[in-house]
């Protein structure tokens, strides 16, 4: 297709300002998309969920949460748009300028610059300012000035440069910009969200740099700082084109940092449930022989894990996705989900997604409650075993810990964190019996921690506690030991050792280390070897021993995973620390 020049009299004559001033309308739709979108799913449904039952009500509510959706899937192409648009002005106002630019010096040298672009010059020779001529001799190279018909195509050939950037920038943005339409219809499909990542892509290399860089290695405060520092029409330019990296950025608001994430979420989702649905062929034979035995097939093998990975993270994908659309119910989980929950508390508010990645064991960080305008915000750390696939039981352990403290006495404003943000081992023998993956880990702890107190709300308390499980606690631990853990209480469940020797060394107040043992919990004895503080060479410290220095709540629950069942004593002291009611904690 041939492409049709910008001339001379159309880029003399644009505006970059009015393809601004069209974004920001673009922007407006996205704000309220979003907006719309937020109290449906944070009012709206969240009403239905916990105050009405029945046939109709279900109904009803299914049309509004495909309304959502569609609210959800309308911001996202919309901040495409806007982010399009604003990159085609900033290169038409370089291109615009570059002609400006010529035009002017064209001029200055005393030369016409006609309607067609064309320059027209007069003789004699003209010298450019600056320029004397020098006769050759004594060794010198006679300098040779510039004729006036060279000087003018100088000019003329200046002007063609901005043209032919302008005509470059109007096709490549036409092109994009014609990609970015849907199908008229109320359903938000996998194949919807597939191609929104699609157009992202091409945004993406069309814009070019038109964006900055995103801070990579900067401290919360950094981060926070460079995200003030933009528009908010920026931001979201941001959010539409970078969504995984900034629902990354430790420091920037919780709500921010969730918009981003439920892009990549979706997208995420869709790609994966398009890859189950037409998986690659499986390799044949599964069996090969090797000397004289069948082994299985390298190829095969690979192929099985890769599938297994899959179907793992879309599992990990429903459950969370069955967390937003829990809230506002009270009774969030019922018989047909995991036994032994009972709802305490009220509806469960907003789930807010700060952190997600379903490569390898994959990734998510998921508040009750928003963290920034809680007075109280507990910290969860996982231990072994923790993949995606498996959040299921993480994620309950949240929102159980979450009702328990927000039914404490004076109404306590809450936030419960599930962080599954590190490479947890998988396995008791050997990974568990490692302290690598806690070392890992136990910066990027930090990072988050102080990345919740960057973000915090100052009119709002700042009460900030670690809850702890297992190889968790050696995170926790880890993190201590190496840098500055920015927590007001740590609480512990279940620990095998923290790497350190007495509850001072966890940089929180004295007083303020709790530690939870329940009876049938054989990890605390068997973990203490490895990851115990070595005092001589056969005492292993750890928290549950009387010269650790932590506070031992007392604990009706039995065995390893048992800490935080709905009604329990355990779970019950748990949330009292959370919300500071010290006091009432309940010691062996």
């Amino acid at each position: 297709m041939t492409r049709v020049m910008v001339t001379f009299a159309q880029l003399k004559a644009v505006d970059p300002a009015q393809f601004e001033q069209a974004a920001d309308g673009w922007h407006k739709v996205s704000s309220s998309a979003s907006a719309a979108k937020d109290r449906l799913d944070n009012e709206i449904n969240a009403k239905l969920r916990g105050g009405l039952k029945g046939q109709g009500v279900g109904a009803a509510l299914g049309r509004l949460e495909r309304l959502s959706e569609n609210f959800h899937y309308m911001q996202v192409e919309c901040s495409l748009i806007l982010t399009a648009l604003n990159g085609l002005a900033a290169e038409l106002r370089a291109a615009k300028k570059k002609l400006d630019n010529a035009v002017q010096d064209a001029r200055d040298a005393g030369m016409t610059v006609k309607e067609d672009g064309s320059v027209e010059y007069k003789p004699p020779l003209v010298l450019l300012p600056g320029q004397e001529y020098e006769p050759a001799g004594n060794g010198r190279t006679p300098f040779v000035a510039t004729t006036p018909k060279q000087q003018a195509q100088g000019f003329a050939d200046r002007i063609g440069d901005a043209l032919k950037d302008a005509t470059e920038a109007d096709g490549k943005y036409a092109k994009t910009l014609g990609k970015l339409i849907t199908v008229a219809d109320l359903s938000v499909t996998k194949e919807d969200w597939t191609d929104a990542d699609k157009d992202r892509g091409d945004v993406k290399k069309t814009v070019g740099d038109y964006l900055r860089d995103i801070p990579k290695d900067k401290s919360p405060k950094d981060n926070a700082a460079w995200w003030k520092s933009l528009s908010k029409e920026e931001q979201a330019e941001y959010i539409s084109l970078y969504p995984a990296s900034l629902g990354k950025l430790d420091g920037l608001p919780a709500e921010d940092r969730d918009e981003a994430n439920r892009v990549w979420f979706n997208e995420q989702r869709a790609k994966y449930q398009t890859e189950l649905d037409n998986p690659p062929a499986e390799p044949k034979p599964k069996y090969i022989l090797a000397g004289r035995s069948m082994v299985l097939n390298p190829e095969w093998t690979k192929w099985d894990n890769h599938i297994k990975h899959v179907k793992s993270s879309l599992n990990g994908m429903k459950r969370i996705q069955m967390r937003f659309d829990d809230t506002g119910k009270v009774d969030a989980f019922d018989n047909t989900r995991p036994s032994g929950y009972k709802p305490t508390g009220d509806g469960l508010p907003p789930a807010f997604l700060l952190d997600f990645d379903p490569e390898k064991n994959g990734r998510a960080i998921i508040a009750n409650g928003d963290p920034d305008k809680a007075d109280h915000t507990a910290v969860m750390v996982g231990g072994t075993n923790g993949t995606l696939g498996g959040i299921n039981k993480p994620v309950i352990a949240g929102t159980n810990l979450w009702q328990a403290a927000s039914a404490m006495p004076g109404e306590p404003k809450v936030s419960t964190i599930t962080w599954h943000g590190y490479d947890a081992p998988q396995n008791f023998f050997p990974e568990a019996m490692k302290d690598k993956y806690a070392d890992k880990a136990g910066p990027d702890l930090n990072q988050f921690l102080s990345g919740l107190r960057t973000a915090h709300d100052p009119s709002a308390g700042d009460h900030l506690s670690v809850q702890a499980q297992s190889y968790g606690t050696v995170v926790v631990g880890s993190a201590a030991r190496q840098g500055d853990l920015p927590a007001d209480d740590v609480m512990l469940s279940g620990s095998p050792g923290v790497q350190v020797g007495r509850a001072k060394d966890l940089d929180v107040p004295s007083g303020h280390v709790w530690n939870q043992k329940a009876e049938g919990d054989w990890v605390p004895k068997w973990g203490a070897p490895t990851h115990g503080h070595h005092e001589g060479l056969t005492q292993f410290i750890t928290p549950s021993d009387a010269v650790f220095g932590a506070n031992q709540m007392s604990t009706d629950t039995h065995g390893h995973g048992n800490y935080w069942l709905a009604g329990s004593e355990s779970l019950e002291n748990q949330a009292r620390v959370v919300v500071g009611r010290y006091d009432e904690v309940q010691l062996k």
